[in-house]
């Protein structure tokens, strides 16, 4: 199971390269907000563990696995979005932010939930 810091990274990782180009731990830093020493042992630990590569000159890419994961955080985040933008009246910024510390910041089960909620299945939420 993916810690909380964890998933931030991921989720970093995966909207950096949705821009294309080379991912490098200078940009995971400035996107998560911490030292890039921080940045530094927790890609080296996202490595270890099977999530990422880091390739010559410092390029960080997704495995098949990380992918997987960072994909699900990401698309759980653009549909809590969208529900907080368009049924909470949440501004698209706040939105936005608030989504993505939700599934990255929230238990597995409580996002499972929300999403289903705000996909409209309460019922079995």
């Amino acid at each position: 199971m993916l810690t909380y810091a964890q998933k931030k990274y991921l989720f970093a990782i995966y909207r950096l390269g949705n821009k294309g180009g080379m991912i490098s731990s200078s940009d995971i830093s400035r996107l998560v907000g911490v030292t890039k020493a921080s940045t530094v042992k927790m890609t080296q630990r996202l490595t270890d563990e099977g999530y990422i590569l880091k390739e010559p000159y410092g390029k960080i890419v997704l495995t098949d696995e990380g992918a997987k994961a960072a994909s699900s955080l990401f698309t759980s985040s653009l549909i809590l979005c969208d529900f907080l933008r368009n049924k909470v009246g949440i501004d698209e910024n706040n939105a936005d932010s608030d989504a993505v510390k939700i599934v990255t910041q929230v238990s597995e089960d409580t996002v499972d939930k929300l999403v289903k909620y705000a996909l409209g299945d309460a019922a079995h939420a």
